[in-house]
């Protein structure tokens, strides 16, 4: 399934980026977030999301970090 603009996402740091950089992660990350739009990156191919975040932070993130929602986990 692909992400859109409206989607409600979960940041999902990469097991590496979490053993090395674990005091430096996005912490404030608060879930979930939706994508406000698709960031137009030149020279890449991977696609990468404008969120705002639970909490009103707003980041642009990856699409490898991401990952649908599931609002099932929550209730």
């Amino acid at each position: 399934m692909s992400m859109r603009v409206g989607d409600l996402v979960q940041y999902i740091p990469s097991p590496s980026a979490t053993f090395k950089w674990e005091r430096y992660t996005d912490a404030f990350k608060s879930l979930p977030g939706i994508i406000l739009r698709e960031v137009d990156a030149k020279g890449t191919t991977t696609r990468r999301f404008e969120i705002r975040w639970h909490d009103g932070q707003i980041s642009e993130e990856w699409i490898s970090y991401l990952e649908l929602f599931d609002n099932s986990l929550t209730t």
